[in-house]
């Protein structure tokens, strides 16, 4: 009750952000403590080296494919938001059509580079030998992302969030029944492990993609041969903004994995497990705030579509306020009960992970209360900046990780991850608060 009573006393277009975001809070909360689950089971289940093992072929896999990541996400929510908003429905439908046949195109041009790059750089991250199969395997099945993130965003973009949460708890509590079932019968057992990983993924992509195209296809069907030609016009804007955008997303996604490949290389799986499981306790706060990040973007698009740039500075003031006085108490929390934690959650062989503990949390706040600055930077068109800030923000960052680690371990990649994200994250909230602050509308 009292929660609704403060969404009665906020802004028409902040209680809209809420009440999308309560299907998608729900759904992420549900979900998220699945994978929370599921995160321990394999840690556990694993081990410390062959769990650290397991993560160091997983930030490889997912930078390089991130790397390549030319799909049209943002750009389908930026551009999309457009033509529905003026009834352009050929338009759309040819903008979805190109989304797909690029994400398909860059999933195998990513999968052959991740094999060509695994015969040259293999020892450099493990030292174990004969893993190269299982890194193929994992860079092969994570390709779906490319496709799943297209009908991902178009749920999103219908505010469909209801449906969207419907499948990522159904897929992912099969995903944690199956990788359960079958670490319990082969703990310590990488082969069978794998083997879960890739069919439980298969079924959680399919679903996904057959459940979306089952929903939409009503408003999108009769306007699916609209040919990809209709989109001369806006070509040159979307072709720079996916570019740019797919280019920040590669630095963003180095700067949140080369953390973990920087301590693979200088001090192997076992620091990277700690790292890892540190990483995860102190990012559960994005836990509530992923759902806010996701239905605001496509939110902001129709707003500044519809040019009410003051209702979007009224609602940044609003949600950041009601935030950061939980942001701020999960860090107090962390610092104080970070053993108990641990301990508690991956048990005594992950106690180390205590140690990049409170710098992650730091890190993790600061992105939380300043969660709408990407969207922002998005739908304002500031993609190629969001380019520039990100490298500077990798570049400083990783110098400093890469320095630090040899002499202080996981702290300085904790340290270099947080000094590389303050500059990303703190740079583009004042930029781009400014630049709506200068629109009078």
């Amino acid at each position: 009750m009292k929660v609704q009573k403060i969404i009665k006393h906020l802004d028409q277009q902040t209680q809209v952000l809420f009440n999308n975001t309560s299907w998608v809070l729900i759904g992420n909360v549900v979900r998220s403590g699945l994978v929370v689950l599921k995160g321990i089971i394999i840690a556990r289940g694993l081990g410390v080296e062959l769990y650290g093992t397991f993560a160091i072929i997983a930030a490889f896999a997912g930078s390089i494919q991130q790397f390549f990541n030319f799909t049209m996400s943002s750009s389908i929510i930026k551009f999309g938001a457009a033509y529905l908003t003026n009834k352009e429905n050929y338009r759309f439908a040819a903008l979805i059509k190109g989304g797909y046949y690029l994400a398909a195109i860059v999933a195998v041009v990513s999968t052959l580079i991740i094999i060509c790059l695994t015969f040259l750089v293999y020892d450099v991250f493990l030292e174990k030998p004969g893993l190269e199969m299982f890194i193929l395997a994992y860079a092969l099945i994570s390709s779906t992302l490319f496709l799943d993130n297209i009908s991902t965003t178009i749920l999103r973009l219908y505010f469909r969030f209801k449906e969207t949460a419907y499948i990522n708890i159904g897929t992912t509590a099969f995903d944690v029944l199956v990788i359960g079932i079958v670490i319990y019968f082969n703990p310590n057992n990488f082969t069978y492990f794998f083997f879960a990983l890739i069919f439980s993924r298969l079924i959680a992509s399919l679903c996904l993609n057959g459940v979306t195209f089952f929903i939409v296809k009503k408003d999108i069907q009769p306007y699916i041969n609209a040919p990809l030609s209709i989109l001369k016009q806006d070509k040159k804007e979307i072709l720079s903004f996916t570019v740019a955008n797919s280019g920040s997303r590669a630095i963003k996604t180095f700067i949140n994995n080369g953390d973990v490949l920087l301590l693979g290389a200088l001090l192997g799986p076992a620091p990277v497990a700690f790292y890892n499981i540190a990483k995860k306790l102190a990012y559960m706060i994005l836990i509530f705030i992923d759902p806010l990040t996701n239905t605001i973007f496509p939110q902001f698009s129709l707003l500044i579509s519809e040019r009410k740039f003051s209702d979007i500075r009224m609602m940044i003031k609003k949600v950041s306020k009601i935030i950061l006085g939980p942001a701020l108490l999960f860090v107090v929390v962390v610092y104080f009960l970070r053993e108990y934690i641990v301990l508690f959650t991956f048990g005594e062989q992950y106690i180390e992970a205590t140690i990049p503990l409170i710098y992650l949390a730091i890190n993790a706040v600061i992105g939380g209360v300043l969660f709408w600055n990407v969207p922002l930077i998005l739908s304002l068109g500031m993609a190629k900046f969001r380019l520039i800030i990100n490298i500077i923000g990798l570049i400083i960052g990783g110098g400093v990780a890469y320095f630090s680690i040899p002499i202080y371990g996981t702290i300085g990649a904790a340290i270099g991850l947080l000094i590389a994200n303050g500059i990303v994250t703190i740079t583009f909230s004042i930029v781009s608060y400014s630049k709506l602050n200068k629109t009078k509308i």
